[in-house]
């Protein structure tokens, strides 16, 4: 078999850079001055890392929506397209959630986007039924998930159905609306105290944590 080329040099104009703590990411032989409080910084660090999948959640949903429209016309395909596209929004949503966590910064849906998620990993996708059954058992039963089913998932234009909890979508949107206020908040404040740097002539996002 021919090997391939792997191309190492070939520069990229986009991208994203984040500094391990107390690193200046334009300068990584240069440290962050001491008077810097060690932990001023991590915020700057964790929004810049939840934004792609903010923004993941964001393109989901309307991933959603456009595979909810065939339900009437195609059901059988549609259903599978939906429960695809409710999978990886309510892992993006996750993440945000592990992020907005971290940043100090909580909301009531959290929990729910947390046992959806989870429903769906431990019911049908790569870590299936890899889980204690205690664990499973408390989460079916803030779903309202009859134990007796592996998964139970619904889905309409505008809702998710998990076991008896109905999520519908414009609450998603709002979340969404939500955790981009707050990583829009801390980035415009690390901008302007210099932890957040764009590179002249490219789109490299660098931020320094």
């Amino acid at each position: 078999m021919k090997k391939l080329d792997r191309q190492v040099s070939r520069k990229m104009n986009y991208g994203i850079k984040v500094s391990r703590r107390g690193f200046d990411v334009i300068n990584l032989n240069k440290k962050q001055p001491q008077k810097t409080p060690p932990n001023k910084a991590l915020p700057n660090l964790l929004s810049a890392l939840a934004l792609p999948y903010l923004l993941g959640a964001k393109k989901q949903v309307e991933r959603y929506e456009r595979s909810a429209s065939f339900l009437v016309s195609r059901p059988t395909i549609s259903t599978m397209e939906c429960m695809h596209e409710a999978s990886t929004l309510f892992e993006d949503l996750n993440t945000v959630v592990v992020y907005m966590r971290k940043c100090g910064k909580d909301h009531r849906q959290h929990r729910l986007w947390e046992d959806i998620r989870n429903h769906i990993r431990h019911a049908v996708r790569e870590e299936f039924d890899k889980e204690n059954d205690s664990v499973k058992n408390d989460r079916a039963q803030r779903l309202g998930l009859d134990s007796k089913l592996q998964i139970s998932i619904g889905f309409d234009t505008d809702a998710i159905k998990v076991g008896e909890t109905m999520v519908e979508i414009v609450e998603v949107k709002k979340y969404l609306a939500w955790a981009e206020g707050v990583i829009a908040e801390i980035l415009g404040k690390a901008k302007k105290d210099g932890f957040l740097k764009q590179e002249k002539g490219k789109s490299h996002n660098k931020v320094s944590s």
